[in-house]
């Protein structure tokens, strides 16, 4: 059956750069595998908001993840991996409920503390960082991620990311998502 990995974690904490390691295991095994950002998602939706606040864009950034999820799986891709925010119900439904493939659907959070994300994003050299950069705004949008944990803690696969590089996360994660087949 194929999967559909759900990752998330808070904003700087690693999850393109995981992700990415992810694809690179599951091709590594023989599983064909596509990733989809949501930010990219978002992205394209909205080139004018560069804070990514509008809601009803971020709902069709789901729906559009959903879609092209679909669109990967008819296409004979084994793994999709989607990573961005699921830090709730309404997050994960936003995807979930436009999906149309059967499809084992694994929910994998990163985490990460407050001192190593922001550790990580000032070491960042990336252009495409901008908002996230100022301490202030990184510190709430981490408060978002560590006020989902309950929810996180219920729904998903925690992985520890603190010190592990991305192909450690990446082993774990693959383990993961296929004991939970």
């Amino acid at each position: 059956m194929p999967k559909l990995v759900l990752l998330t974690g808070p904003v700087g904490g690693g999850k393109t750069t995981t992700a990415l390691a992810v694809a690179a295991r599951f091709r590594e095994s023989g599983l064909s595998t596509a990733v989809v950002d949501l930010d990219v998602m978002y992205q394209m939706a909205r080139q004018d908001e560069p804070l990514y606040t509008d809601i009803p864009t971020w709902q069709l950034a789901y729906r559009s993840a959903a879609a092209l999820a679909d669109e990967y799986f008819a296409s004979d891709i084994g793994v999709v991996i989607v990573e961005g925010g699921f830090l709730s119900e309404d997050e994960l439904g936003w995807l979930e409920d436009h999906l149309n493939a059967a499809c084992r659907v694994v929910l994998v959070a990163l985490d990460i503390s407050w001192d190593e994300t922001l550790r990580r994003v000032q070491a960042d050299p990336s252009v495409d960082r901008v908002a996230s950069r100022d301490p202030p705004t990184l510190r709430w949008l981490y408060n978002h991620f560590d006020d989902a944990r309950p929810f996180l803690e219920a729904r998903a696969v925690l992985i520890n990311a603190e010190s592990a590089s991305a192909n450690d996360l990446a082993v774990d994660i693959v383990k993961a998502v296929l004991a939970s087949a």
